[in-house]
Formats: C-alpha cells, sequence, structure tokens
C-alpha cells in the first residue's frame, strides 16, 4: 500500500502533464511563460521539499510525514480542479510538488523491510513508481477522451484520498518518532551523508538516470503522436513496462549473488544504447524496442541505487539520506527537461547525443567507483 501509494501520487504529476500547456490558454492570465510554469513547478518544489520531508520523517516518524504530503498533494490537485486563473494553478502545481514524500516512502520501506529483504522491497517500490510514471502517458490520452483536464486533477484527488484513508487507518509506522528519542537531524548529519563516496555516487546514478527518463518522455510521446497516434501510446508503454519489470527481477537476483555494479555497469549501457533506436523514430518496432530496452536499463537502475543507498545508511538518519537521493533525482528531471527542450529545438539528434553521452557517463562513474557499502557511521567529537 506504500508502494501504491507512491504510485498514485507519481501519476497524478505525470497524467495531466501533455495536457496542461493546452490547458493553461483557457485560464484567465494565460501566457506562455506562466504556462511553462505550470508546468514546470512541482519538479522544482519537489527538489526542495524531498529533504525537509526525510529529516522530519527522522523525528516524527514516517507515517505522519507521509499523511502530511500526502495531504498536500491533494489539497493541490483539489485546488488545481477548482481554479479558472492560471496563478492559481501555479499554486496548486507548487503545492502538489511540496508534498515530497518519494523519499519518505523509501526510508519507510527500506526500515521495514530489514537488510536481507531490503531488495526485494526497493524492487516493489521501484516497480510500482516507475510504471506509474510511464502508463501515465498511456492512461492519461484514454482519460482525456472521456473528461476535461480539471476532472482529472479531481479524479486523481479522490483516488490519492482513499488511498491516504488505508494508510492512515491500516498501516503502522517502523519506528515510533518518539521525540525524546531523537532530535531533529540536522546539517551535520547531511555532512556525514555527503563525505560518503559511495553515497554520492549512488546520488549522481540517480541523478543521470532521471535525466536520460525525463528526456525520452519528452520525446517519445511526440514521436508516437505520429505513428500510434495520441490515444495508441500504450501499445508501447505498456509491453515496455511489463518487460522491465522481468528484467528488473532478474537484475535484482543477480545483485544479490553480488554482482551489484556489474548490474549497473550493464544496466546504464543499455539504456544508453537504446536510445540510438530511436534515429528510426518513424518506426513502430524501433520505438517499441528503443523504449523496452530503455525501461529495462531505467527501472533496474533506480531500484538498485536505492538500495545502495538504505544499505550505507542507519535507521536514525534513513529519511534524511532518502530525501537527498530523491531530490538528486528531480533535479535530474529538471535539468534533464530544460536541456532536453532547449537542445530540442535545435536538432534532434544532437539531443539523442548528449543523452547518450549522459548515459555513457553514469556506465563510466559505477566503473570507476571502489566504494565499500560499509555503513555510514556518526562521526565522534
Amino acid at each position: 500500500m506504500i508502494s501504491l501509494a507512491l504510485a498514485f501520487r507519481q501519476m497524478s504529476m505525470t497524467i495531466v502533464m501533455p495536457f496542461i500547456s493546452t490547458y493553461c490558454k483557457s485560464l484567465i492570465g494565460y501566457t506562455s511563460v506562466f504556462a511553462g510554469l505550470a508546468v514546470g513547478i512541482f519538479g522544482l518544489t519537489q527538489a526542495i521539499f524531498q529533504i525537509p520531508f526525510g529529516m522530519l520523517s527522522d523525528r516524527y516518524g514516517n507515517k505522519r510525514m507521509m499523511l502530511i504530503g500526502l495531504t498536500q498533494v491533494v489539497v493541490g490537485l483539489v485546488l488545481a480542479y477548482l481554479t479558472n486563473n492560471i496563478g492559481l494553478l501555479i499554486f496548486a502545481r507548487a503545492l502538489q510538488g511540496s508534498g515530497a514524500v518519494i523519499g519518505v516512502g523509501y526510508s519507510w520501506a527500506a526500515g521495514m523491510a530489514g537488510e536481507k529483504e531490503r531488495i526485494r522491497a526497493m524492487s516493489i517500490l521501484g516497480a510500482f513508481i516507475s510504471a506509474a510514471a510511464a502508463l501515465a502517458f498511456a492512461v492519461g490520452p484514454l482519460l482525456r477522451k472521456i473528461m476535461s483536464v480539471n476532472l482529472m486533477f479531481l479524479f486523481c484527488a479522490i483516488l490519492l484520498f482513499l488511498n491516504e484513508l488505508y494508510i492512515l487507518l491500516f498501516i503502522k509506522d517502523h519506528k515510533s518518532g518518539d521525540k525524546q528519542e531523537q532530535g531533529i537531524p540536522d546539517s551535520k548529519h547531511i555532512k556525514i551523508l555527503l563525505k560518503n563516496k559511495n553515497f554520492i555516487v549512488m546520488n549522481l546514478s540517480a541523478f543521470i538516470n532521471n535525466y536520460m527518463m525525463i528526456s525520452v518522455f519528452y520525446a517519445v510521446p511526440i514521436y508516437l503522436t505520429k505513428v500510434t497516434s495520441e490515444t495508441g501510446m500504450w501499445k508501447v508503454f505498456v509491453p515496455a513496462i511489463f518487460i522491465a519489470i522481468l528484467a528488473m527481477k532478474q537484475a535484482v537476483r543477480w545483485t544479490q549473488k553480488g554482482f551489484n555494479k556489474q548490474v549497473l555497469m550493464i544496466s546504464f549501457l543499455i539504456s544508453a544504447l537504446s536510445l540510438f533506436l530511436y534515429f528510426e523514430k518513424s518506426s513502430y518496432l524501433f520505438l517499441l524496442f528503443g523504449t523496452t530496452l530503455f525501461m529495462c536499463g531505467y527501472i533496474s537502475i533506480g531500484t538498485i541505487v536505492a538500495t545502495n543507498v538504505n544499505n550505507v545508511v542507519k535507521d536514525s538518519y534513513r529519511g534524511t539520506a532518502n530525501g537527498i537521493f530523491n531530490s538528486f533525482q528531480y533535479v535530474g528531471n529538471f535539468v534533464g527537461a530544460v536541456v532536453t527542450g532547449a537542445l530540442w529545438g535545435i536538432s534532434e539528434q544532437l539531443t539523442w547525443f548528449v543523452t547518450i553521452g549522459i548515459g555513457i557517463a553514469g556506465f563510466l562513474i559505477i566503473a570507476l567507483n571502489s566504494s565499500s557499502q560499509e555503513v555510514i557511521q556518526e562521526e565522534k567529537n
């Protein structure tokens, strides 16, 4: 249910994205600049609020912060449904992004699972979130055929609220959040984390993985609109996700056998090389195979690096570590969207070559990393 809550949240952030720029034209105060801000503001607030939510979850418990964050998302979705003014829509989107609880969810799942089952827990969570982000591009156009954009906001709010009620009533936190047991982690804890080379490498890997993901999700729907039509995107994304989840399960098995570094290197290589298939943009089969291979690499990387981060931190600041980790991911989203959008206007081929180069950089970062998985310990005074 934690995975499902985060999946609904991820889908609610993504499902209306292809339609927001057009929807903004019907709102009072519309300008193209404000429309762009409405599209991108949630990614920025995601990156900003991941760390505070993570730090507060170490102090007050995961469940409490998860419910607060999800409530912010629901309120933001309802405001987006009610508004007829683009300024209020921008505020609503910012509020949706400020409920930055994915790091809290990772921390909660990792803490409950324990070290031996952690990678399986991360694989379930990663599969749900990745599948939700990709499926949004298939489900969104289908919903758009039967409802307006503002009703799509309301639909997502209702789903997320029902899931929030289930978490409130039936899921227990794995730690008490007792005020007497620990204080809020501070800058000292962040410095300890940032001194660990393996932690930094995993964060850079997450940044690169999400940069590539947003580039693919920016471009592929443009291609598919011409090849399968807007309502036919599921013909690529659904089979790609299904196969990628199976591939991720196999990658997890190899990781559990001690091939962590090798699996990450291969995954980055597959993600990078898959992008060459997009040069044949008018072919359904090339788009299908390219997206399938990319998703295999993307979901495997996301699962394994999240597990690695949680394997090197203690419960006392697991939320802080996951907050930093997820901030890197959303900064990757933001930078990937900005750079891809800028390059796309110059040359599609240049865009792909730059993205491939970013993927190769991820491969090299893993290949050159020799850090161990030793748990990060708090420094002594």
